[in-house]
Order: structure tokens, then sequence, then C-alpha cells
């Protein structure tokens, strides 16, 4: 596996692949769903089901450059997520914390939702091999890359992946 296998759909996915995605990320009983990227100032938003993914979603169609991003932990996987923060240096929110959601196995739902939006459709994870080789280069998160489950980290994702690309 790739470190980052796309399924390419420019902005603006519909309402129906939405749905599609957030029903199946639901569907095996995640232990973490949370916006990888807080909104200035905020805590990252955790949802608890299906049609909260779906409301937020849509709340985002409007915002210029609106993407839905959200990392998903299932129990199996193992590992830990960490939240990081920092504070951000230029624009209008200067001075204003941001916190960003990140875990070697954590998968990655990229959801672009509004017609501007430059990115693509994608659910990713970073491979084993590639998070070793960064844990060898000194990057750390809380639990090392060992502690996550991979083989069950793939299954999710290729799962999802499947789901997204049928509903494209």
């Amino acid at each position: 596996m790739s470190s980052f296998e796309l399924v390419k759909s420019m902005a603006g996915v519909s309402s129906t692949v939405i749905e599609a995605v957030a029903t199946a990320v639901f569907k095996r009983g995640p232990s973490l769903v949370i916006e990888i990227y807080s909104a200035p100032g905020n805590n990252p938003q955790r949802f608890k089901s299906a049609d909260e993914l779906c409301s937020y979603a849509e709340s985002l169609r409007h915002v210029r450059g609106g993407t839905l991003f959200v990392g998903v932990q299932y129990p199996e996987m193992g590992g830990d997520v960490s939240i990081r923060e920092y504070e951000l240096t230029k624009g209008a929110d200067s001075g204003k914390l941001r916190s960003q959601a990140g875990g070697w196995g954590l998968i990655n739902v990229l959801l672009p939702v509004s017609q501007d939006a430059s990115s693509a459709a994608s659910i990713y994870v970073i491979s084993e091999r590639s998070a070793l080789g960064r844990e060898r280069d000194g990057v750390r998160f809380s639990r090392p890359v060992r502690d996550w489950n991979w083989k069950s980290i793939e299954l999710h994702a290729r799962r999802l992946k499947r789901v997204l690309k049928e509903a494209i």
C-alpha cells in the first residue's frame, strides 16, 4: 500500500457521496471520528453518528473551500490519536490556537463539499513502512508505530475507499 492512495473526484461531492461515506464510517463502530484541524480558537469536533457527520459536512457546503477532513479510528486498530495545539502566526486568526489530530494509523477521510474546494475526495492512511521510516527520522506521536494493528488499519481503509469509489 502506498503512503497516500487517492480516489479522485474534484470539488463539491454530492450529499449522496457524503451519506455513503458517513454511513460506512459508522457502520463498524468507530472509537473516534474527529476533525483533523480545528477551527481557530476551538477544540476539534468529535462526531458520534453518521447524521452528525453529514450535518457538519453540509454546513461546510457554502464555506469558501469547504472540505470535510476527519480522522477515523476503530477499536481493533490499536495505537493512539494525539491532539497537538499550535498558535497561528499569520492572517486574521493570528495568535489563536488551533488543534490538529494525528496518529500513525489514523484513517484520513477528505471530502470537498463546496464547489470551489481545490482538493480531490480521498481516503488515505500512511503505510506502516512509511510510518516506521518517519519514526526513525524522529517524528513522534504518543504511541509508537508498532502499537497500531496495521492489518486492521488496511482492511478498514480499503473498505472505506471502496465505498467512496462506488459512491462517486
